[in-house]
């Protein structure tokens, strides 16, 4: 796979979450709990992946697989967890910010895991994700009001949980086969989200109380197609530029939130969003091209 498809896959992936963020905004609206869509959405992420991997993945499951993956799984559950509750107890713009902090938080576990300092085009790429996030969620309007310390909590704990998936999707098993790898990755998190909070609705009749359709929703855009991308694209791009990439989720909330849910948008966070979109871009521009004078071509005396 090429560089730029690894890119564009792992935007997809980010995109992705953005879709989740709208998901889980009809779900709560509609009486169900965070556990209820953390639980669905890793469940019937797993049963998803399963059926792929099972058709299109050459390679075998082995029990050394659980033990190799088990960190990211855990990483895994628990952004699951952390970012539905946040979203419960605090306004969503603020728990999109909290969660957003997984930029500076993976590229600063990079630094420290390659023991390398990152260049200044990061640099600027985390300054203007920092201001263009704040913007794009509306959060240097409406200020910090009457919040939940708990939600603020559970909401950075989101950003860390999910700086450590991307850095793990890049690190841990990066030649296995990705259907497999999140398949057994997704069945993993759900497994150990289902010790802490049992997955009571498949069998209270939630599920069929009108759960079913968004959980299989939150599972294929929350867990199956970001989980897939990163597996993919991750180990081919590096985790401080896909740390970046993921930046994308935003745009796509503040976009869908317009379009979908007829929010009113600002036009501060319209310029915020821009902000994310020129962070993501600036890491892939070729810097010393553009600053590198072109060398006259040699012409050969006649």
């Amino acid at each position: 796979m090429t560089y730029w498809r690894s890119v564009l896959l792992v935007l997809a992936g980010a995109c992705s979450y953005g879709v989740l963020s709208v998901i889980m905004k009809f779900a709560f609206h509609a009486g169900f709990t965070p556990y209820e869509l953390s639980g669905g959405q890793l469940v019937f992420g797993a049963l998803i992946m399963s059926v792929v991997a099972l058709f299109l993945s050459r390679e075998r499951f082995r029990l050394r697989h659980l033990l190799i993956l088990l960190p990211s799984s855990l990483m895994m559950a628990g952004t699951s967890l952390f970012y539905h509750r946040a979203v419960s107890d605090i306004p969503a713009s603020l728990a999109i910010v909290l969660l957003f902090q997984f930029t500076w938080i993976g590229v600063l576990i990079e630094s420290i895991a390659d023991r390398k300092w990152p260049g200044p085009e990061k640099w600027v790429s985390l300054v203007l994700l920092g201001i263009g996030t704040v913007l794009a969620s509306g959060l240097a309007e409406t200020g910090l009001k009457d919040v939940s310390f708990t939600g603020l909590i559970y909401g950075l704990l989101s950003g860390f949980t999910f700086a450590m998936v991307i850095f793990l999707s890049g690190r841990l098993a990066p030649d296995m086969n990705p259907y497999l790898r999140s398949a057994v990755s997704i069945g993993l998190a759900a497994l150990i989200l289902s010790l802490a909070y049992p997955p009571t609705f498949l069998i209270n009749g939630r599920l069929w109380d009108g759960l079913l359709p968004y959980a299989l929703l939150v599972a294929c855009f929350g867990s199956a197609i970001p989980i897939l991308c990163l597996s993919i694209g991750v180990p081919r791009i590096g985790n401080g530029l896909a740390t970046i990439l993921s930046a994308a989720e935003l745009p796509t909330v503040v976009l869908l939130s317009s379009l979908v849910l007829r929010e009113q948008v600002s036009l501060s966070q319209w310029g915020g969003v821009l902000m994310i979109l020129a962070a993501i871009a600036v890491p892939q521009i070729k810097w010393n091209r553009l600053f590198t004078p072109a060398r006259e071509p040699h012409r050969h005396g006649m």
